[in-house]
């Protein structure tokens, strides 16, 4: 399960199984943006970063032990409707709440120097 304010709310499950004399390796991905900043940023090419990301691990995965994968992704959507409703989450951004702290630093820095 993914943090309190990660960019997603989700899942992601490993599993290995002896199919004949293969080890097949899986990784199911269940997981959608926590608020809709992250929502539009999945919508604009995030989603498929996600696949390429998991793509990758998998092969190096199987170069770790030695071996080449052949990689295959089902991508199944699950629910398409928005989650405006969560928009409040967006308080909960670790990247948001990351920017605010860095932009603030001038004045926070100036208000430690004051007698």
């Amino acid at each position: 399960m993914t943090p309190q304010g990660h960019m997603f709310a989700g899942w992601i499950t490993f599993s290995a199984e002896r199919v004949g004399d293969e080890t097949v390796a899986q990784a199911q991905v269940l997981m959608r943006a926590s608020d809709p900043v992250y929502e539009i940023g999945l919508t604009l090419g995030g989603h498929r970063q996600e696949d390429v990301f998991w793509n990758r691990t998998l092969t190096s995965l199987a170069a770790a032990f030695g071996d080449e994968a052949v990689v295959n992704t089902s991508v199944l959507c699950v629910d398409r409707r928005r989650q405006w409703a969560r928009r409040r989450n967006v308080w909960q951004s670790a990247a948001i709440r990351t920017t605010v702290y860095v932009l603030t630093t001038p004045a926070r820095s100036l208000r430690r120097r004051r007698p």
